[in-house]
């Protein structure tokens, strides 16, 4: 008899039977893969791991009991591998961290035709996203849209770029920062 209340590994929500991981992970790959291309019709709409991994778990009636971080990977590689053979933009550029970066792992993501090979992982992202808004969005700006970073990940450089421009006055003979009081302390 199988212990529904105790579920281990992967296996079916309806009676708590284990389930193929392998078998699971291919179910799970067509479904997050019409999620994305979901998320894509709205023009800088993303998705996180957490929202794509509950869901296909939800839509498939299998789950698993593995930290997301041990199988989310797999399951975008595959959606990835899906949207190339498909001749899709980059569809995994939608999904990224609950802070809303995509990761360092997104950098051996394979690269647009119309993308900055020199771009950081965040920029590479968001050139990706607009090719999939540019596809399938139906609330595309007139203009064609731009390449947009996630309001996290924007914020948190317009921080950095904020405490930059705040620099101290620098001491033009001594080239010292200068204290709070605007007084090199080597003048004094």
């Amino acid at each position: 008899m199988t212990n529904v209340s105790s579920p281990q590994g992967t296996y079916f929500e309806a009676d708590g039977s284990k389930a193929d991981f392998s078998e699971a992970l291919h179910s799970w790959v067509t479904i997050a893969y019409e999620l994305l291309i979901q998320t894509a019709q709205k023009y800088n709409r993303t998705l996180t791991y957490k929202e794509i991994t509950e869901a296909v778990q939800a839509r498939s009636g299998i789950r698993t009991k593995m930290l997301i971080s041990n199988w989310s990977g797999k399951l975008l590689e595959q959606v990835a591998k899906r949207a190339a053979e498909a001749g899709e933009p980059p569809l995994t550029s939608l999904c990224v961290h609950q802070d809303g970066t995509i990761g360092d792992g997104y950098a051996q993501a394979p690269k647009a035709v119309n993308s900055d090979p020199a771009a950081d992982v965040e920029d590479l992202a968001a050139q990706h996203r607009l090719l999939c808004y540019q596809k399938f969005a139906t609330d595309l700006p007139s203009d064609g849209g731009v390449p947009t970073l996630t309001p996290e990940v924007a914020a948190v450089r317009n921080r950095r770029t904020k405490n930059f421009d705040r620099q101290n006055a620098v001491c033009p003979t001594h080239f010292m920062e200068l204290s709070a009081t605007g007084v090199c302390a080597e003048c004094d």
